[in-house]
């Protein structure tokens, strides 16, 4: 073989090693072109993932942001319901005029007996009907005045039985807030009333034939109400004084040469609270105990030697309630009351309006 042919042939040996060298590079190169590309798409699948699973993320914590309550509500929540358990523990904005319906039926059974000296007119089933109103002077200062309707019906016996109807005792009001309370403070509100002799009085009836429908004496009270949110409850308290006029000038025949001239009435002092519980936005349960502590009477007769004490009375109640928020405007409550200190009972009913004049 020549030169030459040798020298072609090594060329085309070269030629072909370096194609197949290139080959196999280039096979390498788009190998890894290739893995490089799935390893980017995989990154870019972890990304996407990641960013889904954030924006899951910031739409769950919107949604938990709007369903969490702001200040406001927890106070307007707080408000709603403490007006199921009395109207006393709350205040409505300046300029609003409320007005209220209460019925409030009490069952008394007639099994004391007392001296016939010691005028204590019981009934076993009173019936009321109460018309209140509530103007607020100002965000922390109302007033307001109760109107009561009454009906009392008594038996005795078999076949002897007694009823009433007639207008009741008056009353006035005025409720100060001292301070502005945020949710989770104690609220305070203050209560001053006055209650006019305005029924039928027991120290002016014919006690064969009539029954009274109010106490026959002013009075005036002073009480002091709170409340605290502490969730998921509200805690509710009070505590009261009442002081009440002496009745003068009386010329009541008690009993053959017994009439009644004057009666020194006791003062009486009060307390009592409960807890309150939203179920929802519209229903709430609530429970509470009073107590009560009366001082004596003396009743003064004519050409009697000495007074007649009544004795120092005490009363004590236990209720259970429920509020039911019926539209923006009203919140209608239900309360059942049992008496501690003996066998009666109380059922009342009450339907609140506010209207921003």
């Amino acid at each position: 073989m020549s030169d030459s042919s040798r020298r072609k042939q090594y060329v085309k040996k070269m030629l072909i090693s370096f194609f197949i060298l290139f080959c196999f590079c280039l096979s390498n190169e788009t190998a890894c072109a290739q893995e490089e590309n799935n390893d980017n798409q995989e990154l870019v699948n972890k990304i996407e993932e990641l960013e889904k699973r954030l924006n899951e993320l910031t739409e769950e914590s919107r949604a938990r942001r709007k369903l969490e309550i702001t200040e406001q509500e927890k106070q307007e929540k707080e408000k709603e319901v403490l007006e199921a358990v009395s109207r006393e523990y709350t205040l409505d904005p300046k300029h609003s005029f409320s007005l209220d319906y209460t019925f409030n039926y009490e069952y008394t059974p007639s099994e004391t007996i007392t001296s016939q000296l010691i005028i204590d007119r019981t009934a076993d089933h009173t019936i009321e009907h109460r018309i209140s109103t509530s103007y607020s002077v100002l965000d922390n200062l109302a007033v307001s005045s109760d109107l009561p309707f009454v009906y009392r019906y008594n038996q005795l016996g078999t076949d002897e039985e007694k009823d009433e109807t007639d207008i009741g005792d008056i009353s006035f009001g005025m409720a100060v807030q001292p301070y502005k309370s945020k949710a989770g403070q104690v609220a305070m509100t203050l209560n001053l009333g006055a209650k006019l002799p305005t029924g039928r009085s027991p120290f002016k009836i014919n006690p064969e034939t009539e029954l009274s429908t109010g106490s026959g004496i002013y009075s005036f009270s002073a009480t002091a109400s709170f409340s605290k949110q502490i969730d998921p409850v509200v805690a509710f308290w009070n505590l009261g004084y009442t002081y009440t006029m002496d009745a003068t000038g009386l010329n009541y025949r008690v009993a053959e040469n017994y009439i009644l001239e004057k009666v020194e009435t006791g003062d009486q002092i009060s307390f009592g609270g409960g807890l309150a519980y939203s179920l929802s936005y519209k229903v709430s349960v609530n429970a509470s105990f009073s107590y009560g502590y009366s001082y004596s009477n003396s009743y003064f007769y004519r050409n009697a030697t000495q007074a007649v004490e009544s004795g120092d009375q005490v009363s004590a109640s236990m209720s259970m309630g429920m509020g039911w928020r019926a539209s923006q405007k009203t919140s209608l409550s239900f309360r059942l009351g049992y008496s501690l200190t003996g066998s009666g009972l109380t059922l009342t009913f009450r339907a609140p309006f506010t209207f921003v004049l």
